[in-house]
């Protein structure tokens, strides 16, 4: 017994061990949605069965004596050989089921299994149209047995279409596992049908469907991993979104006290101040998405706002533009707080002079807005030249390009210096 076990059960050794690895790599993910986990344990299960039953079908191929001595044997190997002939086309047609993208189709694919196990079946009731066992034990099919392989390759064949249907050519480099399994259940199915090598049919269905298991795991981590990357863009979206929406009330609070205050010495002027305010509304707020935004279309918005700005300062304001670099995209309202500031504590109610300049040194873009306030405003209005709007400023630069925002307020006035990275991808 134990020179049997020693010469002929290896394979089914080799196949426990690879059932062993699959049983524990699926406890380790019974809390995954690998998807149809149940249909995995039904053909780790499948698996396990051939594999005993043809452990015990090697045995009795193994018995000698007289013809009236090998009767039972006979028709026990007989059993046996017709349940290995039906159970192995089961666990392809398994994994097909696993993929299968219509559930209305398995009525379908039951079909190939079906007539397999139905020509196979006939050994039950001592016909010899599949394979037979003569009464000294020895096994012949003459080639009988090819329906079983046809079987196979048909399931093999839906697997693959089934598999690349279901994934779409998203999970490409991953779907290289499946053309592994069918090379080498293709390559198996030939050698053993041609009697080149015999016996390795467990271990290697085994096997594959353990790679099979591996190949849907990567493909869930991909998809959870591709999820949480959703669920982080749609966050950082919404916190876009939020930091906008605190900037715009701010503006739109301080161009409608303009107008109001306009409307109370020049009515026709004050008008005149409503259009261009709609215009803004019209171009800017319509927008809801956080994208970034043509530079071009920002200095437009920042434009109508200080030329409201002007009125209201009766000409005591100079704007100068200096744009030698226009052809790039911003973050939306990224100018227009820092504008405000510079007007609110950098300008005061005297009057004076914003340049605002724009131009690429070193594969970089700067934006630059100066004010001329002098040092003793400048001491006033320190914490209000770094307020919330600037930080709000910095984060989105940040978040949406990687820019960044620096403040410094010298004797000549303060500067508020932009800086949006070649790496960001921005120009237009």
């Amino acid at each position: 017994m134990i020179d049997f076990i020693s010469t002929n059960c290896r394979e089914s050794f080799i196949s426990l061990m690879i059932i062993s690895v699959l049983i524990v790599v699926m406890g380790v993910n019974r809390n995954e949605d690998i998807p149809a986990s149940g249909l995995f344990k039904l053909v780790t299960t499948l698996i396990f069965l051939v594999t005993v039953i043809d452990t015990f079908e090697i045995y009795l191929a193994s018995r000698t004596g007289t013809v009236s001595e090998l009767a039972d044997v006979v028709r026990q190997r007989t059993i046996c050989s017709a349940l290995i002939y039906i159970l192995r086309p089961l666990i392809i047609m398994t994994e097909v089921l696993i993929m299968l993208p219509d559930k209305k189709l398995r009525p379908l694919c039951l079909v190939p299994a079906a007539l397999n196990a139905m020509y196979f079946s006939t050994a039950f009731f001592g016909m010899k149209y599949a394979f037979y066992i003569s009464e000294n034990n020895t096994w012949s099919s003459d080639g009988h047995n090819i329906p079983v392989y046809i079987t196979q390759f048909v399931y093999l064949f839906m697997l693959v279409m089934f598999s690349f249907y279901y994934f779409k050519y998203k999970h490409y480099k991953q779907s290289a596992i499946i053309l592994a399994i069918c090379t080498q259940s293709l390559v198996l199915a030939l050698l053993e049908y041609f009697n080149i090598l015999t016996g390795c049919v467990n271990p290697i269905t085994a096997l594959c469907i353990l790679e099979y298991y591996i190949y849907l795991a990567l493909i869930n981590r991909q998809e959870i991993k591709n999820k949480l990357i959703q669920k982080e863009l749609d966050y950082a979206k919404s916190e876009l979104m939020t930091l906008r929406n605190q900037i715009q009330p701010h503006f739109i609070y301080n161009s409608l006290s303009i107008i109001r205050s306009l409307a109370r010495r020049d009515s026709e002027l004050a008008v005149e101040c409503l259009d261009s305010f709609s215009d803004y509304l019209k171009a800017h707020i319509a927008i809801k998405s956080p994208d970034m935004i043509p530079f071009s279309d920002e200095i437009k918005n920042v434009k109508i706002y200080l030329s409201l700005v002007q009125i209201d300062y009766e000409n005591r304001l100079d704007i100068k533009y200096e744009l030698d670099k226009t052809d790039f995209l911003i973050p939306p309202l990224s100018l227009e707080p820092i504008v405000e500031n510079a007007v609110e504590h950098g300008i005061g109610s005297g009057g004076g002079i914003i340049t605002i300049k724009s131009y690429e040194q070193n594969g970089n873009i700067y934006i630059l807005i100066t004010d001329n306030a002098t040092a003793d405003k400048q001491g006033s209005s320190a914490e209000g030249h770094n307020g919330i709007g600037l930080e709000n400023t910095r984060k989105r630069l940040q978040m949406q390009c990687g820019g960044s925002l620096e403040l410094s307020i010298k004797e000549s006035g303060a500067e508020a210096k932009i800086t949006l990275p070649e790496k960001a991808g921005i120009t237009i």
